[in-house]
């Protein structure tokens, strides 16, 4: 686990496309056809340096990003999902967030996402709202409709 670099950018913007298609793309099909690849580089460089990575011999496989007491991104590569990246990824971004001071933080998970959501919650998450939020498009932000999940650090 490392901290990202500016560098990474294009294999962390292809994590983020990936594993985002892969777990939303069925939820959201319309918003799904507006975020391409090319919509995640640019989005990516917005999350550095608070963006930690998960290398496999060299190679970018998961990452998790957060902004202030929240965590806006946990993705791993479809061809790594189950075989523990994005726990470790969680953890680590957690542990960023501790050290910061935060002692509650706070991510979203899409509704109807029950793979994620259980994920979360095998990981101390708990839902604490349904939210309705608005999510990046190369057609600007599109309604969507989320979990609050929050964990207390303490």
């Amino acid at each position: 686990m490392r901290v990202a670099s500016a560098g990474d950018i294009p294999a962390l913007a292809r994590v983020w496309h990936d594993g985002w298609h892969a777990g939303h793309a069925h939820l959201s099909p319309d918003i799904a056809a507006l975020r391409p690849l090319s919509f995640f580089e640019p989005r990516m460089a917005t999350t550095l340096p608070d963006c930690v990575v998960a290398c496999v011999d060299g190679d970018i496989v998961g990452f998790a990003g957060w902004e202030g007491d929240g965590i806006g991104q946990v993705f791993v590569l479809p061809a790594w999902h189950g075989r523990g990246v994005a726990p470790r990824v969680l953890a680590a971004a957690e542990e960023e967030l501790k050290r910061a001071g935060y002692s509650r933080i706070w991510l979203q998970c899409q509704l109807g996402n029950a793979r994620a959501r259980r994920f979360y919650e095998k990981h101390g998450w708990q839902v604490a709202a349904e939210l309705d939020v608005t999510i990046g498009t190369t057609e600007g932000r599109k309604p969507q409709r989320v979990w609050r999940m929050e964990k207390s650090l303490a």
